[in-house]
């Protein structure tokens, strides 16, 4: 990590894939400060809305500036507990992890997410820049309007974070924040469920379902499986579009291959 030191502030690189992100330090104050990558046409607005709703409920740090336009961001710095594969899969982790979902699905914003159109839309710009698929695109998206016929009868409708990967979730002093809100929206919780639940074994899978809703039954779990294959599908075609400009080291291309692989291999579970 390389840090820049001046006139008492210093300034560290971060990870992140569609940010820039830097640790702050002044004084005894660390702050972050993110700065999106110039492909990244999110819309802030909403973002900017969204802070706000949630800003009362403790769900992110608190932050300090936020400019609707450009994105930028400045946080107060969470130091947040390094959480390994195992935590990841423990009962304290996931209790403590869907106190603040539901804390966050409670809400409301004017802003919407459907993964289905996301995904119809990724796919459409890729064969607009001739990108060439290693795998049957069809017969992914043929698979993906079956379940969109499917999920679309019964929608536990909430405000969704919709990114939600372990780096944009904080471990601190017993309780769970979330960060980076570009992507949230009103919609399935289930989304929001279903990205927990990708590196999650499949006993913490139930217990998932338990935690947030108090009980599990056999249609609960199948949509969970259900949204796992929109989830995976939805970050597999937008690291295919993250890998056309792509000027970092990370490769996205392979990324979203990996995730299809894995679709095609076992789409019959779903």
């Amino acid at each position: 990590m390389n840090t820049l030191v001046t006139n008492n502030i210093s300034i560290s690189k971060l990870g992140g894939l569609n940010n820039s992100n830097y640790l702050i330090r002044f004084s005894n104050s660390k702050f972050v400060l993110r700065i999106p990558s110039k492909d990244n046409n999110n819309n802030f607005h909403y973002e900017s809305e969204i802070l706000k709703i949630i800003k009362p409920f403790n769900i992110s740090p608190e932050i300090v500036f936020h400019d609707k336009e450009s994105g930028i961001l400045l946080s107060k710095y969470i130091k947040s507990q390094k959480f390994n594969i195992n935590f990841y899969n423990s009962d304290i982790f996931i209790n403590k992890l869907v106190t603040t979902l539901k804390k966050l699905h409670i809400l409301q914003c004017s802003n919407s997410f459907n993964p289905f159109k996301e995904i119809y839309n990724n796919i459409n710009i890729l064969h607009s820049l001739n990108y060439e698929f290693n795998h049957d695109i069809n017969f992914l998206v043929n698979k993906l309007k079956e379940l969109e016929k499917d999920l679309s009868k019964n929608i536990h409708y909430g405000l969704c974070h919709n990114d939600l990967n372990t780096s944009n979730i904080l471990y601190s002093n017993d309780s769970i924040y979330f960060i980076d809100f570009e992507f949230a929206g009103m919609g399935d919780v289930f989304f929001d469920l279903a990205t927990i639940s990708w590196f999650l074994e499949d006993e913490l899978k139930d217990e998932l379902i338990k935690s947030y809703f108090g009980y599990i039954n056999v249609n609960l779990k199948n949509k969970l499986k259900k949204y796992l294959f929109v989830v995976k599908l939805w970050n597999a075609t937008w690291s295919f579009i993250k890998s056309v400009n792509n000027t970092t080291d990370y490769d996205y291309r392979l990324g979203g291959n990996m995730i299809l692989d894995d679709l095609m291999n076992n789409s019959k579970k779903y």
